[in-house]
């Protein structure tokens, strides 16, 4: 009886609330581009991350693969001055995201969902991109390589560049994903990230 008053409670809540609302009238646009997030749930932390971003917001995902989380964080970017960086090799893994070229697939779903504006694609790898980077970022992404090593590289390339309670935010903190999961483990033990939560299989913290 508790949990069925808790859900309907947050159901309310959800209604009321005009970013829930404007959420709501996007996704199904969002979820027309294919992807592995566990939806709507991490769609909509996207999309309340970057809206609630500071209006110049600079965002950064290593791991775009067809745009279904570059276009969540898009539309919370809608009519701001926000802008998402989104750095992968757009060929795939060969394995669970398939082999190919992406980059056309995932320009198109941007372009679909009216964003192309406030979305910049890098062909490159993430260590090659950090080597060059010189903008504060305000939120981080990591969904590149899911090998413990590189998970761990991209963390501490990018981390130096976070904005004082900038996020950062994880991909795949549960599961099959060993390398993800072990980092995330040594991540929250750090202190290095404040105000640590999870959505589903979707860590983030602040940057302390």
């Amino acid at each position: 009886m508790l949990k069925k008053l808790i859900r309907a409670g947050k159901k309310l809540s959800r209604q009321l609330d005009p970013l829930e609302k404007e959420f709501e009238s996007v996704y199904p646009m969002i979820d027309k581009v294919p992807g592995f997030l566990k939806s709507p749930q991490q769609e909509r932390w996207f999309f309340r991350a970057a809206k609630k971003a500071p209006a110049n917001a600079v965002i950064v995902e290593i791991g775009s693969f067809k745009g279904r989380s570059t276009v969540s964080f898009g539309f919370g970017c809608k009519g701001t001055q926000k802008h998402i960086y989104a750095i992968d090799l757009f060929e795939g893994d060969g394995k669970d995201y398939g082999q190919g070229e992406f980059q056309k697939v995932f320009q198109a779903n941007v372009e679909r969902c009216g964003l192309t504006e406030y979305v910049t694609p890098i062909k490159k790898h993430s260590l090659e991109v950090a080597k060059d980077w010189n903008k504060p970022i305000d939120i981080l992404f990591i969904d590149g390589s899911h090998e413990y090593e590189d998970v761990k590289a991209d963390f501490e390339a990018f981390y130096p560049f976070v904005r004082k309670k900038g996020i950062i935010a994880f991909h795949d903190i549960r599961g099959k994903w060993n390398g993800v999961i072990k980092y995330w483990g040594e991540v929250q033990k750090s202190g290095w990230l404040k105000d640590v939560g999870k959505v589903s299989s979707l860590g983030f913290g602040t940057k302390g």
